[in-house]
């Protein structure tokens, strides 16, 4: 499909907007008037300039209030028309949005809408040009799709037919069978925006917090499936307003706008060729789609990486009950184990070996991820535009497909345990000097529950669409919390099969200076008893968070627990949390190095939250440790 994208839907002068769509391989453009009227390129400059970039200009928007005006002031409204339409002539345009009246003084009369449309797709007629009519969803008295469509068949001129944007028909409540009965050689022009479902003003939620296809809530593969399904073939395009794309690199975001539409397309190809066959099957149309190999179909944690020098860190993991499972066999990276958690310390110096970067001190660089198929996934990252790592592979070494997310986490994708791509194959054994015979039942860790990423505020919409695209993951709802330096928005990525989990922390204010490095900040390992686990990390030395004992006054108030309980959890500085599912315990340990924390819970029956309660503690808790700067 032709796919196009707003200019403002990307920051920047007009034409850094322009080579950054471009080189994202974008087929076309809306131009924002707001863009043309700042650029000091005049209207035959930037259509010289998109022809020198392969760009079609595909619409000129946006046209507001034209319809339900005060017929004393149309001939303004008029006026102010024929002059835009000359700037199209300039551009090269043909297609021009006009919207519903929003403003308070709109004329809530069908008849005299109609006139006025018609005497704006008369002048547009004049210049062979189409009026795409737009219902805004906050429009005075037009501000759903159906009723955009009533006055388009009302007008009955063929210049003026209908535009249909996804966020203003799904922020309206309605659904792809609005779209129902509408011919697509009516629809003039289809725009596509995502957006994660917010209690709030509906104009504020446009201007602010739309966002590219799959990184927000909306099911938008219906609406726009309905739209070609009926016989559209215009440019699918993406019209994104968003404080985040104010302040991201315009290239970043073009290639996160054109991954969105590639992704989009693969889902429009999943629902064709997957319907059920029956009368009421769909018929796929003919278009061509984006066909890459398909997203893993279970995604599983395998390791987390640290870059670290000297023995700190080695001692940390000793005294958590982590043992030196192996060493790899061509570099200097040494495998932690505790049960089913594995760890892997990289002190390479190289910086070209980029199985991590090394640091002055621990932190946390990579992820590891287990799949079924590791060249498929390699050639979904090619096909989605991700560049690879160059990663050094020995002879006989399990081939690891490398990419790095948006905020710079190196991500290892891996094959199971005794598959040819087992990144274990690399690694000579060492046994454990500590075993005595067999190990006590419950005393290793099961594995890897979840991983917390620091995200700055301008990648949080990118880091998203990483995991959408490359993995097929999901994204929940958004939580947010006070921390004391500011405001953290989290929201959990997970696949639809597979025990991944991975927490997108977004911080804003203070604590995005305060808070430590972006990237991984926390780890959190699920263990049998945690209980247990947090006595033997206290009596090893491992600092751990000290919790207020005023938590553990507020807790016997929430919840009915023994008094004895409520001592345990409170001396070992365990947090605690219930719903109608289960229970869920846990413990932090203090900030390691300035960079990470290490969490350890125990989720009892069904819970499969995060303890989100206690997440302002926890938040208070460190940032409290951050200010009396105390080592862990």
């Amino acid at each position: 499909m032709h796919k196009a994208i707003a200019t403002v839907s990307v920051s920047g002068a007009l034409e850094e907007k322009l080579t950054a769509i471009a080189a994202a391989k974008f087929d076309g453009i809306e131009v924002f008037d707001s863009d043309l009227v700042a650029s000091p390129l005049r209207p035959v400059e930037v259509a010289r300039r998109c022809a020198d970039l392969g760009l079609s200009i595909d619409l000129f928007q946006p046209l507001r209030d034209v319809e339900g005006v005060d017929p004393q002031q149309f001939p303004q409204t008029l006026r102010r028309v024929g002059r835009k339409l000359d700037v199209m002539e300039q551009l090269g345009a043909t297609t021009l949005l006009a919207c519903s009246n929003a403003t308070p003084s709109a004329v809530g009369d069908a008849d005299l809408s109609a006139e006025q449309l018609g005497a704006v797709g008369d002048l547009a007629q004049e210049h062979g040009f189409t009026v795409a009519f737009e219902a805004l969803a906050w429009g005075t008295h037009i501000n759903r799709v159906s009723h955009a469509w009533d006055l388009v068949r009302r007008v009955d001129h063929p210049s003026v037919a209908l535009a249909v944007d996804t966020f203003h028909l799904l922020a309206r409540g309605d659904d792809a069978t609005a779209l129902h009965g509408i011919p697509g050689d009516r629809i003039a022009f289809l725009q596509v925006a995502d957006a994660p479902v917010l209690a709030m003003d509906v104009l504020q939620w446009s201007r602010h917090h739309r966002v590219f296809p799959g990184q927000g809530s909306f099911d938008l593969a219906p609406v726009v499936a309905a739209v070609v399904e009926a016989g559209y073939r215009g440019p699918l395009s993406l019209e994104i307003f968003s404080d985040v794309v104010r302040e991201a690199d315009p290239h970043v975001t073009a290639l996160d706008a054109m991954r969105s539409l590639l992704h989009l397309e693969e889902e429009l190809r999943h629902r064709w060729d997957g319907a059920a066959a029956g009368p009421d099957k769909p018929q796929r149309p003919r278009i061509e789609l984006f066909d890459p190999p398909p997203a893993p179909s279970e995604v599983e944690p395998a390791f987390v990486e640290v870059a670290t020098h000297g023995p700190d860190l080695d001692r940390l993991l000793a005294a958590m009950g982590f043992h030196v499972a192996g060493r790899h066999r061509t570099k200097p990276v040494t495998w932690w184990r505790n049960g089913g958690a594995n760890v892997l310390l990289n002190g390479a110096g190289d910086l070209e070996d980029r199985w991590a970067t090394a640091a002055s001190r621990p932190s946390i660089t990579g992820i590891g991820l287990a799949v079924d198929d590791v060249p498929a996934f390699a050639a979904r990252r090619s096909a989605l535009l991700w560049p690879g790592l160059p990663l050094r592979h020995g002879p006989g070494e399990a081939v690891i497909a490398g990419v790095d997310s948006p905020t710079g986490i190196h991500t290892f994708v891996t094959g199971r345990p005794g598959q040819a791509d087992d990144w274990q194959r690399d690694f000579v054994a060492v046994a454990d000097p500590t075993a005595d015979g067999e190990e006590e039942p419950g005393a290793g860790w099961v594995g890897i529950d979840h991983v917390g990423y620091a995200v700055p505020f301008r990648l949080s919409e990118a880091e998203i669409s990483f995991h959408r695209t490359l993995f097929g993951m999901l994204p929940g709802a958004v939580s947010e919390f006070t921390d004391p330096r500011g405001r953290v928005r989290s929201r959990v990525m997970r696949p639809p099969t597979g025990a991944l989990r991975i927490v997108l922390n977004v911080t804003e204010g203070l604590a995005t200076r305060a808070g430590g490095p972006a990237g991984i900040n926390q780890v959190a390992f699920a263990c049998p008893d945690v209980l247990r686990a947090a006595r033997a990390m206290r009596a090893a030395g491992v600092g751990l968070l000290e919790v207020p004992d005023n938590y553990y006054d507020d807790l016997a108030a929430r919840f009915d627990l023994p008094a004895a309980r409520i001592a345990e959890l409170r001396a070992e500085g365990v947090m605690y949390d219930r719903d109608e599912r289960g229970e869920f315990l846990h413990v932090y340990t203090r900030r390691i190095a300035g960079a990470f924390y290490v969490e350890v819970l125990q989720r009892l029956g069904g819970y499969d939250g995060y303890g989100a309660a206690n997440t302002p503690v926890r938040l208070a808790a460190q940032a409290a440790q951050v200010r009396d700067a105390r080592p862990a």
